[in-house]
């Protein structure tokens, strides 16, 4: 194999200048028959643009694919090979044949992953900081030239996760979330964490016009949000996620029509439970629950649903002597208060251990305080001030305490 070079593709007065031999179309075919690659590849444009045929092309196609299976099969990830793949790669005659675009992005991804591997055992800060900003640069300028196709993208952004680079990795993860098959990619774990974290870093940048629809729509396709549909109403019904996590949940299903209205009902129950952030979507919650009131019918279904939770949030039940989780535990003895008796009743065969069945309760802290609360006397009963628990709840507590 001649030495690598980096200028492969000079043109013919160039190499003339320099005292080059000239090539012509039987010297390439004799290279080709000898699978020299890089003396092929360094005299390719040799041969006369205007005599520039389809076998001459061909011929280009199987050396510089040839060329790039060599470099892999010997492990050769040195950076002037990796420019070498590129330049042939960015050539007017390689740049849209998808056969050796596929191979240029396969030893580009061992390429990186090399890249970010080496920097690992350097210790000089200064040097380290140095080696991965030259990984992250050329990654970037491969992802520039390419034809962003999702699956490259996609095991790109993974290198960059593992290497824990700054680097922003949205347009690695774009063409995926856009794609034809984007109900394929967005039901990957990593996927869905990238596109709701964009959606929410979007939603909070000062240029935000508070248009979550259109937001939607210009970050994700239909398809990779009706993936996304589950996770984001999980989100709504778990006591892992935050209040603004909740939030913004709501925000997003509400705005793309996914929410039913027995949905939107118990996700206000839900929301309210677990802490809410003040501001409109609490306030919208506050009259949802309000509206409870006036069917019997609608809480029972509404109680049927919550039954059915894992695990019930009820962040507020913590410390339900603070004035606004009292003022939320108040709004439901007055509009709801079937749920609170059912919370109360599930926290008494909780702390009593006498229930086969799986119990939804999230801690004995929350329902300990919960019942305390409950069971103190807070005065005369008025609109204000409502029993939490029934008296048989309270009772079954009482009992509780003196054993």
């Amino acid at each position: 194999m001649v030495k690598s070079s980096l200028f492969l593709f000079a043109f013919h007065s160039i190499n003339s200048a320099l005292g080059a031999s000239s090539y012509n179309l039987k010297d390439l075919e004799v290279l080709e028959r000898e699978k020299n690659f890089e003396e092929f590849l360094l005299h390719v444009n040799d041969i006369r643009p205007s005599e520039r045929d389809k076998h001459w092309r061909e011929m280009l196609q199987t050396m510089a694919m040839g060329l790039v299976d060599y470099k892999i099969k010997t492990k050769d990830f040195t950076p002037a090979t990796f420019r070498q793949i590129e330049q042939i790669g960015r050539s007017s005659a390689l740049a849209k044949d998808e056969f050796y675009q596929l191979k240029r992005s396969i030893y580009a991804k061992k390429y990186f992953s090399e890249c970010f591997k080496k920097t690992e055992a350097l210790t000089d800060a200064e040097k380290k900081a140095k080696e991965i900003n030259t990984c992250e640069s050329e990654l970037n300028s491969f992802w520039y030239f390419s034809k962003k196709d999702p699956d490259t993208g996609l095991d790109l952004a993974a290198l960059l996760e593992t290497a824990g680079s700054t680097l922003g990795k949205w347009p690695f993860y774009s063409p995926a979330v856009k794609d034809t098959i984007a109900n394929f990619y967005c039901q990957k774990s990593p996927v869905q964490t990238a596109v709701l974290k964009k959606l929410y870093d979007e939603s909070y940048s000062s240029d935000f016009d508070g248009n979550y629809k259109t937001l939607i729509e210009r970050l994700v396709s239909d398809k990779c949000f009706d993936v996304l549909t589950g996770p984001l109403k999980n989100s709504l019904g778990s006591v892992n996620s935050s209040g603004l996590d909740k939030e913004m949940a709501m925000n997003l299903l509400e705005a793309k029509g996914k929410l039913s209205t027995e949905e939107k009902d118990l996700y206000a129950v839900l929301y309210l439970l677990d802490g809410p952030v003040v501001g409109d979507k609490m306030n919208l919650a506050w009259k949802k629950v309000e509206g409870l009131a006036e069917s019997f019918a609608k809480r029972e279904k509404l109680l049927s649903e919550i039954k059915k939770l894992s695990v019930i949030p009820d962040k507020i039940f913590k410390d339900p002597s603070l004035p606004r989780h009292k003022a939320i535990i108040n709004l439901f003895a007055k509009n709801f208060p079937e749920y609170l008796d059912y919370y109360g009743s599930t926290c008494v065969k909780f702390l009593s251990n006498k229930s086969p069945e799986l119990l939804n309760v999230n801690s004995s802290l929350h329902c300990h305080e919960f019942l305390k609360a409950a069971n103190t006397d807070g005065g005369p009963v008025s609109e204000q001030n409502l029993p939490w628990i029934s008296d048989s709840v309270r009772t079954q507590y009482s009992a509780l305490k003196r054993r």
